[in-house]
């Protein structure tokens, strides 16, 4: 934000005051007046000033006397200060063809004036009287500057114009804003960088707005615009400009189909919005995609949950987007449905992005309530399905349903007879659990353990077909305690497809690991871990109730000590076992009595 944003309308007549009490501000040192002449001007000055809330009739009188009657370089200062309070009563007085007048009288005194002071006026009279309900005398107020050429500023040309092109804006001129923004760049091509970077995002989202105005889907354009914003970062933005921005960020991923991104794009220019305070149809429209995008990513967290929308949820403008998350959470397509067809609701009949995102929570609502059926009924045919889901298109548009769940792998107890229009559910359960690499390795030697002699006249040429094995009781010949031999294959080696067995069990983890991941990337992602928002908050809370609880423990043990302390934590030597050797060590012994049964 500038620097002349910051001045409150209550500010002003102390700032004033603050400027009038200064050194004689001309620049042209000749033809200066008596000491007597300056004292004089200045008393008329604040006698005019003195009266101007009592008898402001008396005070432009007076005023008035000041600017007809001194002309000397000297007094300059003074005649400007005093067309500046005329132009204040007169504005006070609603009396705007007179501000106007007086604006193109004040303006040739610049050049006499120093640069500083001439820009710093200019810049509180922008601000203040750009804040009055008259957008024709606004517009002619910031002609008149423009059209100027006694004082050339490119901060003030710059602002002048930003607010010009919201002004215009604001009062639906959209056709006269793309010639205002072709102009507006070419300046930006002549001023330092420090002033561009006084008003680039300023810019940027006056652009957006007008985008967002003509309802021009222009995804590269936005894009473009989006990009700029983030390279042109200033430490304080009006969090209007903010809104518009994180608005076109969102619209460019939701459109993009990236729903996640756009679900939290549109919660920041809500928020945005809800800062500046005076934007109540952009927020309330943001919070509305906001609920939307939550569907869209199938959160089933109620968006008007949240602290900062909770006091939303009870105007009546979102009665109908929460009855319609509710019909989705209760798997209700009537309801939904129904909502969809509320004529009276204008944000459902004509918001663009609410059309495109009903098109495909309607389709996701489908799905869910397919899935429910199909789990629901061994057999079921196509004509049954359509008529529940309400398909407008019928098979055709169940198939792409099918398919769609199929690519998703949802359907993986399902088949689909298209000969016979008939959907079948059969009973089996894959379930595909996560493992690691170690209990993969063990499971394997468990399965190699299992080659046991047949007889006693096994020879030893039989016996070298067997590597990887592990001895047991050291004078056991059970499970072929024979040096091993490289060349020859265990399941270890077919399954992981090694040529050089290795030497250590680390060094098999490698291998594993890699062949494991080749195997889960054929199965659908939504198969591997298909868990609910709710389930992944509730496992968060407990993995750290977890982790708090192990802490805890820990710091209990330290205590134990001498006979107190555990001796059944698995120690061999001084190396303890982990439970992946543990358990591969009970399997192993489990099979030998097995075994030692079986020849008694």
């Amino acid at each position: 934000m500038s620097d002349e944003e910051i001045f409150s309308e209550d500010s002003y007549e102390f700032e004033f005051e603050e400027e009038e009490s200064g050194d004689v501000l001309s620049n042209d040192d000749d033809g200066r007046i008596s000491q007597d002449e300056a004292q004089g001007i200045e008393n008329k000055y604040y006698t005019a000033k003195a009266v101007k809330d009592d008898e402001p009739n008396q005070a432009i009188a007076n005023f008035r006397n000041i600017v007809e009657n001194y002309t000397s370089d000297d007094q300059v200062d003074w005649v400007f200060r005093a067309f500046k309070q005329l132009i204040k009563l007169y504005f006070n007085q609603a009396n705007y063809q007179e501000v106007l007048n007086l604006l193109k009288q004040a303006i040739p005194l610049l050049p006499r004036l120093s640069k500083s002071y001439a820009e710093e006026s200019l810049s509180r009279m922008i601000v203040r009287y750009s804040n009055v309900s008259q957008p024709e005398f606004i517009h002619d107020f910031y002609q008149i500057l423009l059209d100027q050429n006694y004082f050339v500023s490119d901060k003030l040309s710059l602002k002048i114009n930003s607010n010009l092109l919201n002004l215009l804006m604001e009062n639906g001129e959209t056709d006269r804003v793309p010639q205002l923004l072709e102009k507006i760049h070419a300046r930006f091509q002549t001023v330092p960088e420090s002033i561009q970077k006084l008003f680039a995002l300023e810019i940027i989202a006056a652009e957006i707005e007008y985008l967002f105005q003509i309802n021009k889907l222009d995804l590269p354009m936005m894009n473009k615009l989006y990009n700029l914003s983030s390279k042109n970062t200033t430490a304080v933005t009006h969090p209007k400009i903010m809104g518009i921005i994180k608005e076109c960020g969102a619209k460019v991923q939701f459109y993009r189909n990236n729903y996640q991104k756009a679900k939290y794009e549109f919660y920041q220019s809500f928020k945005s919005y809800d800062e500046a305070g005076s934007f109540n149809l952009q927020k309330n429209k943001n919070l509305k995609y906001l609920a939307l995008c939550s569907l869209l990513t199938d959160s089933e967290l109620d968006p008007f949950q949240n602290q900062e929308t909770q006091t939303y949820s009870q105007f009546s403008e979102f009665d109908n987007l929460k009855k319609l998350i509710h019909a989705y959470h209760s798997l209700d397509l009537d309801g939904f449905e129904k909502v969809l067809q509320d004529k009276s609701d204008s944000f459902i009949q004509n918001d663009d992005i609410f059309k495109h995102a009903s098109k495909e929570i309607l389709n996701n609502l489908r799905s869910k309530v397919l899935l429910k059926y199909l789990s629901t009924f061994p057999v079921i045919s196509f004509s049954s399905l359509c008529d529940k889901l309400k398909l407008p298109n019928g098979d055709d548009d169940l198939e792409q349903l099918l398919v769609r769940l199929m690519h998703q792998g949802k359907l993986k107890n399902s088949k689909v007879d298209n000969i016979e229009k008939l959907v079948y559910q059969s009973s089996r359960t894959d379930l595909v659990v996560p493992t690691t690499p170690k209990s993969i390795y063990y499971n394997i030697k468990s399965l190699d353990s299992l080659t046991v002699q047949a007889s006693d006249n096994n020879t030893k040429e039989e016996n070298n077909n067997n590597t990887d094995e592990m001895i047991i009781d050291g004078g056991t010949n059970l499970f072929f305690a024979d040096a091993p031999n490289p060349s020859t294959s265990t399941l270890s080696s077919k399954f992981f497809f090694l040529i050089d067995r290795p030497i250590k069990i680390e060094d098999w983890f490698d291998a594993i690991s890699k062949w494991y991941t080749y195997m889960m990337s054929s199965i659908p992602e939504s198969f591997k871990s298909e868990i609910s928002h709710k389930e992944q908050i509730t496992m968060e809370r407990q993995r750290a109730e977890s982790i708090v609880n192990l802490a805890a423990q820990n710091e209990l043990a330290k205590f134990n000590t001498g006979l107190l302390n555990s001796t059944t934590d698995g120690l061999i030597g001084e190396e303890k076992m982990d439970d992946d050797e543990v358990s591969y060590l009970k399997r192993i012994n489990l099979l030998k009595a097995w075994v030692n049964v079986l020849q008694d």
